[in-house]
């Protein structure tokens, strides 16, 4: 069984765009629950939610676009392979 190539699938213009998208919500939203706890600031507390699902989408989306990359290419190996 052949190993995928991690580099190249992270390489793909939407991992990219998923990627520096969803770590800066995930800071905002970290920083946003920490914020909101410490100043009991209710509005923080609905930032922390807005950005925490943004985040939680961006990832989602990441992991699945990752997994359909890595499947492709799977299936593209065993086709190569097949036809030798």
């Amino acid at each position: 069984m052949s190993q995928i190539d991690k580099k190249k699938i992270r390489a793909d213009k939407w991992m990219r765009r998923f990627l520096y998208s969803g770590i800066p919500m995930g800071l905002i939203s970290i920083a946003s629950l920490w914020l909101g706890q410490w100043l009991g600031s209710s509005a923080m507390g609905q930032l922390f939610i807005v950005s925490a699902t943004g985040a939680l989408v961006v990832g989602m989306a990441y992991n699945v676009r990752f997994v359909m990359l890595a499947v492709r290419q799977q299936r593209s190996i065993e086709n190569s392979d097949s036809t030798e």
